[in-house]
């Protein structure tokens, strides 16, 4: 019963970050650059790998959004010792890439450190479904 309880609290939560996003990635598409413009700093032009937000605001859906969505899945149907697998990827495609992002540009922007706090709970949550099903709570 605790058990349940522990997944299903994993998989409301990669559904959290699914939507977030999905909503976020979709205003990156329709924006193209406009909402993002302002909000970036001068000096990360010249770092970042791409010319609009199209690509990144793509492969936000496809990648957290739709992983996401994977994971809460998986989550919620799987009762097994690898419902928790597919959280766990996505909470560390998650963090690594942010690392990834800081390495790339150099400097960290207001929503990083929040962005580390999600992957890092997403992380955890991933761990604490597998620690249950390891006990066999």
């Amino acid at each position: 019963m605790k058990q349940s309880i522990r997944a299903r609290m994993l998989s409301i939560y990669d559904l959290f970050l699914a939507t977030g996003a999905i909503y976020c990635g979709t205003l990156m598409v329709r924006s193209n650059y406009g909402i993002f413009a302002g909000d970036y700093p001068e000096s990360w032009a010249t770092n970042l790998p791409f010319d609009s937000w199209v690509m990144p605001g793509i492969l936000a859906i496809t990648i957290f959004g739709l992983g996401n969505i994977i994971a809460s899945v998986f989550s919620f149907v799987s009762r097994g010792n690898g419902s928790w697998f597919v959280s766990l990827i996505m909470g560390a495609l998650f963090f690594f890439g942010l690392i990834y992002q800081y390495i790339l540009v150099q400097e960290t922007y207001i929503v990083t450190k929040p962005f580390l706090i999600l992957s890092v709970i997403q992380l955890c949550l991933s761990g604490y479904v597998f620690w249950g099903y390891r006990k066999g709570l």
